[in-house]
């Protein structure tokens, strides 16, 4: 009972917090329309320079329609931002439902009783207010506004503010990546594999509903975002072109690192996956863009075997790419020599700790090296991983965060990506969600294109 009291107590008191944080940051948000919007309009995205634009002959998109693949919810879209929004609505209409009435009312709050969803609008890409309508029209009986799907749509800039109301809902700093390649995989080929990680207490709505949208605009390369309903952009996704991408959560260490003209870092990683045919595209994008808060996000091209970790703030900006021995990996804290005093210092060790069990676990030589053997299945033993680095002890299996490991550190889901076949891999479920099966899936089998690389294995046990 004791124990029940004070989840309540926490739990209100941070709704509570929240509320105050919103009050003063919607007063910052109306003192900041008082000057001009420097940002460009969203309906003149300048495009980026293409050598060739990617393009899928004889190619014609997959009805909409949803056919879940284990624990995993798969949902294609197609058509208009309007249209693609409507249908996410109606696929999983139940599953946004489950968000609970009071998520939802604090979502509308925030876009109108606030006006956040202002911001959204002026800072948001074209297409993304239309996706809101769409989607706001097929839920509207349970309650979500256009509003309220722009907070959402908004919803890694006010995380970055809000810190006691998106916190558990959004975002946390968990996550760990990495990007091996050439002489650090079996066959010289590039892979990539991630966790998305919450501290403290699993996250029902995130555990029991893992989503890939298989996502067909009219314009543009069809892409997956593996994210959950109600979400109209991507933690990680892959597209038709070959590209991979994941973000992580990283922290200025003062304000001014922010910036209150630029954009969703979430948003643009749709962008990317929609746009950029190369890495060298995708990083055009990264630098032409400004940035509202800090992530770090990693890209990885598989027909180039190129890869990188963009560090960056509102106002900076460094790329680790694969290193010598064909290695990039990254948690929640900045490294590059140009940014890592433009982040705040870890309120644990858990990022460093992740990190350096990477190391052990990739770099040539080190103490539990899978130098030159990882594949997928090797790239999932190591986001299984739960080894403290100091103590060389695994944490068990009841422990849902052991603040130490890659694999078990709060896990949410996980994923690894094959980009240069666009096969990829998701683990979701019931906690540990490494511990669950790796379900395997052919971006290119699901477009129905032909000559689409399989998979060898319904998935990875």
């Amino acid at each position: 009972m004791q124990r029940r009291i004070k989840r309540w107590a926490r739990y209100h008191f941070g709704w509570l917090m929240g509320v105050v944080c919103l009050f003063v940051l919607a007063i910052a948000v109306v003192l900041h329309w008082q000057r001009p919007l420097n940002a460009q309009p969203t309906e003149s995205i300048p495009p980026i320079q293409v050598s060739q634009p990617f393009q899928l002959q004889n190619w014609q998109p997959v009805p909409a329609h949803r056919a879940d693949r284990g624990n995993v919810k798969v949902v294609w879209l197609q058509g208009t931002p309007y249209e693609m929004g409507y249908q996410h609505g109606t696929l999983l209409h139940d599953e946004i439902a489950s968000m609970g009435a009071e998520a939802i009312r604090v979502l509308n709050f925030a876009g109108r009783g606030l006006g956040l969803a202002r911001l959204a609008r002026n800072r948001s890409y074209p297409g993304v207010l239309d996706e809101c309508r769409g989607l706001a029209a097929a839920t509207d009986d349970i309650g979500l506004t256009i509003d309220g799907c722009m907070s959402l749509a908004f919803g890694d800039v006010y995380q970055e503010f809000f810190t006691y109301v998106l916190p558990n809902f959004m975002f946390n700093d968990g996550c760990a990546q990495f990007v091996a390649a050439g002489a650090a995989t079996v066959d010289g080929r590039l892979y990539h594999g991630g966790t998305l990680d919450n501290n403290g207490e699993p996250i029902d709505y995130w555990l029991n509903n893992s989503t890939v949208f298989v996502r067909q605009p009219n314009d543009g390369i069809p892409y997956v975002s593996i994210v959950v309903p109600g979400m109209i952009w991507p933690n990680s996704g892959i597209n038709a072109a070959g590209l991979s991408i994941a973000l992580n959560t990283a922290h200025v260490v003062s304000a001014e690192e922010l910036d209150l003209d630029g954009r969703s870092n979430v948003q643009l990683m749709s962008r990317i996956l929609h746009e950029a045919s190369s890495f060298e595209e995708a990083s055009a994008l990264m630098e032409s863009e400004t940035k509202m808060i800090s992530n770090l996000i990693t890209i990885t091209d598989g027909n180039a075997r190129r890869a990188g970790v963009f560090e960056f703030t509102g106002q900076n900006m460094a790329v680790r790419e694969l290193d010598e021995n064909g290695l990039v990996y990254v948690t929640n804290h900045f490294v590059s020599p140009e940014m890592e005093d433009k982040d705040r210092e870890p309120t644990s060790a858990s990022s460093l700790n992740r990190y350096n069990r990477l190391q052990q676990l990739l770099e040539p030589g080190a103490v539990s090296s899978r130098y030159g053997d990882v594949d997928p299945a090797v790239a999932v033993e190591i986001l299984r991983d739960r080894t403290n680095p100091n103590t060389l002890r695994p944490s068990p299996l009841d422990v849902y965060d052991d603040d130490a490991s890659i694999g078990g550190n709060g896990s949410l889901r996980q994923m690894v990506f094959d980009p240069e076949k666009k096969l990829f891999w998701v683990a979701a479920g019931a906690v540990p969600v490494p511990e669950n099966p790796f379900v395997c899936f052919s971006l290119d089998e699901m477009l129905g294109l032909p000559n689409a690389a399989p998979c060898e294995a319904p998935m990875i046990d």
